[in-house]
């Protein structure tokens, strides 16, 4: 491959939520690097670094042992068409994953190990297309994908995010703005399936006796999703990529930030 030009980042991600009683509070921090190739195609290899969670890393069993197998998906190339990622090292990944998932069954016994094992082969070891849409669901993806994209106006953009804790993509529609006097690339948008939403919310918060009936107030849900990229040129080029996700109902509180900072 030739053309390679190099860009490196810090993530800050973090996840706070309120459900009933239930409070999280969680942060993850780690480094990336992605390669950009231009030959015939355009491609990015995205590698990922010092991956820690509240500034330590995964130290419990259970959580080394998911973030093992995670970890074993990167490098991950893409071929970038028409503004779509498309996933290109699916065997290269593969032998990873087989490899790394035979030295934890080595070290490793149980009923938790299999747990793990089983749910992340049931999102990526079908095939590629498996592999790739559990890849895609990654935010990090989906905001670096929204950077790649042509910065331009657009007052009916669709934003999809998968909410951790309701277990669902939610699907914004809002508009997307870039001021080429700053260079900034903005969105802002809001949930309009908030019925299909609070449904979730009433599922995972069943754990919790949520109530059979709830008053028309209590059944009001705001979201919103806003996010801001400070380009230096275009594309992956930029010095700080901003996502910032709301959630707020009677029973229901959630909030995550994403930040890519330029090293």
């Amino acid at each position: 491959m030739s053309g390679e030009e190099k860009y490196n980042f810090k993530i800050q991600h973090t996840i706070n939520y309120e459900l009933f009683d239930k409070k999280h509070e969680a942060a993850a921090a780690y480094e990336i690097e992605i390669k950009k190739f231009e030959n015939y195609n355009f491609r990015l290899e995205l590698s990922r670094h010092n991956f820690k969670i509240n500034d330590h890393n995964p130290e419990a069993k259970f959580e080394k042992i998911a973030h093992a197998y995670n970890d074993a998906l990167f490098p991950v190339l893409f071929e970038v068409r028409n503004g779509k990622f498309l996933l290109a090292n699916f065997d290269g990944i593969s032998e990873r994953i087989a490899q790394k998932d035979q030295e934890l069954r080595y070290k490793h016994q149980g009923l938790g190990l299999e747990y793990i094992r089983n749910n992340f082969f049931e999102k990526t070891g079908k095939d590629g297309y498996a592999m790739a849409e559990y890849i895609y669901s990654f935010e990090l993806i989906r905001i670096l994908l929204f950077c790649v994209e042509k910065p331009e106006n657009d007052n009916n953009y669709h934003f999809n995010w998968k909410i951790p804790l309701l277990d669902n993509d939610v699907f914004w529609e809002g508009q997307k703005s870039f001021d080429p006097q700053t260079n900034t690339l903005k969105y802002k948008g809001e949930d309009n399936q908030n019925d299909a939403l609070f449904q979730h919310i009433k599922t995972a918060g069943n754990a919790y006796q949520y109530p059979d009936t709830v008053t028309d107030q209590e059944s009001v849900i705001t979201t919103s999703i806003t996010h801001e990229t400070q380009y230096n040129t275009t594309q992956l080029d930029f010095e700080l990529s901003e996502t910032n996700i709301e959630i707020s109902n009677s029973y229901c509180n959630y909030r995550e930030n994403l930040i890519l900072i330029k090293k």
